[in-house]
């Protein structure tokens, strides 16, 4: 979505929560926008040529790869006039690509995951019925035994969702609660997350909904990425557990 059109816009567009969709800068709101002009353009001459060049999509990508981006964003204070799609977004792309992880697929999808995740659903994409809000994954398993075909795809989805958002953002709580309680730690929900993926990749509606090739690329870059993710937390974020 090019600058010159968000820029205009008054009325928020509704967001999509629970599944990620692809592209989380065609939901950047306005704040957001301003905040790439002012972090990268320094005079008014900069600022002109920027937002021609928020116009293309191509562009777009390549100027949200900007390191600046990122140094700006963790400043103390400037997170909170910034959605979650941007700040997921910036972060994690920053994140996987120090980790070699190039693939803009996999960064979107993290994004979206960390962006949307807790949010209720919207009417247009419920979840099943039988959905879970459980820190123990023998829950969605046996959840899977007695969900039909397709809302099998969905606790896939959000299983794997979950434990995404643990094992990237929260690992020190997964830690504590291994030494606290023997639970499972950090690794094995790790391959948790990879299985789910899988499986959710194979599904008929993955190919519906064309994330087949997604789930399959961030479930085989997943072990590096939450690593990174990790290290990204632990050096710049402070997020409650």
């Amino acid at each position: 979505m090019a600058y010159a059109k968000v820029i205009r816009e008054t009325t928020p567009k509704p967001m999509i929560a629970r599944f990620p969709r692809p592209g989380c800068w065609y939901r950047f709101s306005n704040a957001d926008w301003n905040f790439i002009r002012d972090s990268l353009a320094l005079t008014q001459r900069d600022r002109d040529g920027l937002i021609a060049l928020l116009d293309d999509p191509e562009a777009v990508r390549m100027i949200l790869d900007h390191p600046r981006l990122f140094e700006a964003m963790v400043m103390p204070q400037k997170a909170a006039i910034l959605s979650p799609e941007f700040y997921f977004f910036v972060m994690v792309r920053h994140t996987l690509k120090r980790a070699g992880v190039d693939d803009l697929e996999v960064a979107d999808y993290i994004a979206a995951v960390c962006a949307d995740f807790g949010l209720p659903a919207t009417a247009r994409q419920q979840l099943p019925a039988s959905r879970l809000a459980s820190l123990y994954s023998v829950d969605y398993i046996q959840a899977l035994e007695n969900a039909g075909a397709h809302d099998r795809f969905f606790i896939h989805v959000q299983c794997a969702n979950q434990f995404l958002v643990l094992t990237c953002l929260y690992p020190d709580f997964l830690h504590r609660r291994a030494e606290r309680r023997g639970a499972p730690d950090v690794d094995f929900y790790e391959k948790v997350v990879i299985s789910h993926l899988e499986a959710a990749g194979k599904h008929a509606l993955a190919e519906e909904f064309a994330m087949e090739d997604t789930l399959a690329h961030v479930a085989s870059a997943f072990p590096p990425v939450r690593r990174a993710m990790n290290h990204t937390v632990r050096e710049y974020l402070s997020l409650g557990a």
